[in-house]
């Protein structure tokens, strides 16, 4: 591209890194032929925390030594500087401009005055030739899309698009399309899944879960949540969510042939965006209106929202009004020891996953010890310790070795609709 005038150069030219900005990405591919074109996608990781630790002067200067590593790396190739710490290289060299060869170039170490970075960078490729009918505009979502979803298993990735990846794009576009209309028609709903004494058999509880039928097609959470939460409806759907759970844990209190447990509470996910967002004194009046009591609910949430202290100070909120408070799908991966002292939570959900390890690692004892370690220290905090993922017998005969009392998972039922678990209770009435 040719900058002919001051109003061009400070549109087209990125002022700190000397790259071209998105719009001169844009104008110089948008009206073109993209025939044999090559795109690599570069997004620095973690870019906030570098700024928070280093430094914006600091950073600046590694985001110059970046831009000045891409354009040097591949020739003739273009570069542009799309986002904060994201970087597109534009080349017709496919072989030259090797993507691995690249990834290393910017892995080694930065010397800035008295510091010396590693930066970590995931490089996302797209090969235009493979889907000629895209305009540069939706490649670019595209390239986002996969690395966004990509970083979530780690830093330096390095993918090349594929039709997998496509049917994502095109799975999470449609569903970002009909999210809102969804919302505000109520088209989601909730399934149960119970709580079981693992020694007993008694159900003491159930667990609220959302689903949303698109199209013929039935999404769990995984599928929507995201999109939600980018959005903020997550909060409307939760809300929804937690309703319907209160009013039909009212219908079973109620129903004259069945005697719930008097152990028996109703959980209920809340995500980051709720907690922050949640205004207690309506969640209130929904149990008010249906006559249950704060201590009878479970408020779950993931471990790695509780990072967040907005997120984290609710929890105490939530819990001095009498809630109970568990923490979904922990590993211990986003807490540390010393804030586990300091949490405010009455429950840990072990995740599904720590039992599918053991059940499928051939080294069996060491996959145990460190479920049993997760187990044993969550007790020296006087949490109460929930299994997610009891799918099979030996699941159970492994949680009940570690004295582990209640349970979640397909040996005792999936997630069914309310007419399902109420004819669940009564069968399991019959079974103990």
């Amino acid at each position: 591209m040719v900058v002919k005038t001051e109003l061009e150069r400070l549109a087209f030219i990125d002022g700190l890194t000397g790259a071209m900005s998105k719009n001169a990405l844009l104008s110089d591919f948008e009206n073109r032929s993209l025939d044999n074109i090559h795109f690599i996608y570069v997004d620095i990781d973690n870019f906030k925390t570098m700024n928070t630790i280093f430094g914006i002067d600091a950073v600046d200067r590694i985001l110059v030594h970046v831009s000045k590593t891409l354009r040097e790396y591949c020739g003739n190739s273009q570069v542009y500087r799309v986002g904060g710490g994201q970087f597109v290289l534009v080349t017709e060299s496919h072989f030259i401009c090797d993507s691995s060869e690249l990834q290393r170039l910017l892995i080694q170490p930065v010397i800035l005055q008295e510091l010396q970075i590693v930066v970590n960078a995931s490089i996302c490729v797209f090969d235009h030739d493979d889907y000629p009918q895209t305009t540069v505009t939706e490649l670019m979502k595209l390239m986002q899309l996969t690395l966004a979803v990509e970083k979530k298993k780690g830093t330096n990735r390095l993918v090349y698009f594929g039709e997998s990846r496509r049917a994502e794009y095109e799975e999470k576009k449609e569903i970002a399309l009909n999210l809102y209309n969804a919302v505000k028609t109520h088209q989601f709903y909730p399934k149960f899944r119970p709580f079981v004494d693992t020694y007993t058999n008694e159900i003491i509880g159930m667990q609220a879960v959302s689903r949303w039928d698109l199209k013929g097609k039935r999404l769990r959470p995984h599928c929507f949540l995201e999109a939600a939460e980018w959005t903020g409806l997550v909060y409307d759907i939760e809300k929804d969510m937690f309703t319907e759970a209160v009013k039909f844990y009212r219908e079973l209190k109620n129903m004259k042939d069945i005697k719930l447990s008097p152990r028996f509470k109703v959980g209920v996910h809340f995500s980051r965006y709720t907690l922050k967002r949640a205004k207690i004194e309506d969640l209130l009046s929904v149990l008010e209106e249906f006559n249950v009591r704060p201590q009878d609910i479970i408020i779950q949430t993931k471990e790695e929202y509780i990072s967040d202290p907005e997120a984290y100070q609710r929890l105490g909120e939530f819990r001095a009004l009498n809630f109970m408070v568990a923490l979904d799908d922990y590993t211990n991966s986003s807490t540390s020891l010393s804030l586990l002292a300091e949490l405010h939570v009455d429950a840990i959900t072990l995740g599904k996953a720590l039992l599918e390890n053991i059940e499928n690692d051939e080294e069996y004892m060491k996959k145990m010890n460190v479920y049993k370690l997760k187990v044993d220290i969550s007790k020296k905090f006087d949490f109460t310790v929930i299994a997610d993922g009891i799918n099979t017998e030996r699941d159970l005969k492994l949680v009940k070795e570690l004295d582990v009392h209640i349970g979640l998972g397909r040996y005792y039922s999936r997630a069914v609709l309310k007419d399902d678990f109420v004819e669940y209770i009564k069968n399991n009435k019959k079974k103990r």
